[in-house]
């Protein structure tokens, strides 16, 4: 499977029939809580997740499941990092 990237400005909706991904893959992902549908489009931030995820389903072979679980525990090492920089920068 060819990977292709799709960037939009950050206030753009993009259309869910444009995604390159099997109708019952998107509604499991919705389910999941991990994109957000609106008026059958998806914004930026699913965009920038559902990248994440499939990246990881990819090229690691993990299951859907194990690869959102990898993003959210990748998110939460950022969130983490940004704390303990913010921490630093009070001493």
């Amino acid at each position: 499977m060819k990977l292709v990237r799709i960037v939009y400005p950050q206030d753009q909706w993009l259309p869910i029939s444009r995604l390159q991904i099997h109708p019952q893959i998107v509604d499991i992902l919705v389910e999941l809580g991990v994109l957000e549908i609106v008026d059958e489009q998806v914004n930026q931030t699913s965009l920038q997740r559902l990248n994440k995820i499939m990246r990881l389903k990819d090229s690691l072979g993990v299951n859907l499941n194990g690869a959102i679980l990898i993003a959210d525990l990748l998110d939460r090492i950022d969130e983490l990092e940004e704390q303990v920089r913010q921490l630093k920068e009070l001493r």
